[in-house]
C-alpha cells in the first residue's frame, strides 16, 4: 500500500464549498475513476483521506493538499491528476501527485494574499501599515474548547503592500499548523476594530504552506 499526496487548487465559485463538502466532492470524483484508492474497513467504508491544513470557507488557494493510500503500488502517481480532473467540478483542479516528503506537523506558517476594494486604496494601505506597526496587536482567539488572548504581532509578517485598480493588496505570512493557526480573518477583524472600517468584501488567497525553514510543504 502506497501513501500519496495530491496537490490541488480551489478557485472562483469553488471557494464557497466547505471543507466537509470538498471531502465529499473528492470522494465522489475518485469513485468515478479507476484510481485504486484504499477504503477504510467497517460498516461504513470510506476513502482514506487526510488534509494537512484545511482551507477556510471563502478562501482561494493554489497549494492545497490531501493524502490518500493506493492499494496498487505499481499505479503511476503522475496519472492521478490526469484521471481525476475530468470528473472534478469547476474551480477545483488536481495539480500534481507524489509521495509525501513532510509530515503535517512540519507546517509552521502560510502566505496569504489579501485584497480589499476601496475608493481610496492608498489611504487604506496607510491605515493597514499603521495597524501592523503597533507594538502589540491583542485579539481573542476562539476555539471549540475555549477562548484566549493572543498577540498577533510576533505571529505575522508583512511581505508586501501595494495598491492597484481600486484595490489594496497585502501579502502576509502568518503562523499556521496544528499547534497554532492564525487565520487571515482574525487579522482582518482586528484591523476593522482598530480602523473603524467594515470589511464588507475581501478576497483572500492562500499562496503557500511552509515549514519552519521557509520551504514549501511537500
Amino acid at each position: 500500500m502506497k501513501l500519496v499526496r495530491i496537490f490541488f487548487e480551489k478557485r472562483d465559485r469553488a471557494r464557497y464549498i466547505s471543507h466537509l463538502d470538498i471531502t465529499r466532492c473528492l470522494s465522489r470524483a475518485f469513485a468515478r475513476t479507476d484510481i485504486p484508492v484504499w477504503y477504510t474497513e467497517g460498516f461504513n467504508p470510506r476513502i482514506y483521506m487526510t488534509f494537512a491544513l484545511p482551507l477556510s470557507l471563502g478562501y482561494e488557494s493554489g497549494c492545497e493538499s490531501f493524502d490518500i493510500k493506493l492499494t496498487d503500488d505499481s499505479f503511476p502517481v503522475e496519472e492521478i491528476p490526469v484521471r481525476l480532473n475530468p470528473v472534478l467540478p469547476e474551480g477545483i483542479r488536481a495539480l500534481r501527485a507524489g509521495e509525501p516528503v513532510c509530515k503535517a506537523e512540519a507546517i509552521t506558517q502560510a502566505d496569504y494574499a489579501i485584497r480589499i476594494p476601496d475608493e481610496q486604496p492608498e489611504k487604506l494601505a496607510e491605515q493597514f501599515r499603521a495597524f501592523l506597526d503597533q507594538p502589540q496587536i491583542t485579539v481573542v482567539k476562539k476555539t471549540k474548547k475555549a477562548e484566549r488572548e493572543l498577540d498577533l504581532k510576533p505571529l505575522m509578517q508583512l511581505r508586501s503592500l501595494s495598491c492597484r485598480d481600486g484595490w489594496m493588496e497585502a501579502e502576509l505570512r502568518l503562523a499556521a499548523g496544528i499547534h497554532l493557526n492564525v487565520s487571515p480573518a482574525l487579522v482582518l477583524e482586528a484591523f476593522a476594530a482598530c480602523s473603524g472600517r467594515t470589511m464588507d468584501y475581501v478576497r483572500v488567497e492562500r499562496l503557500a504552506i511552509l515549514t519552519e525553514s521557509g520551504a514549501d510543504f511537500t
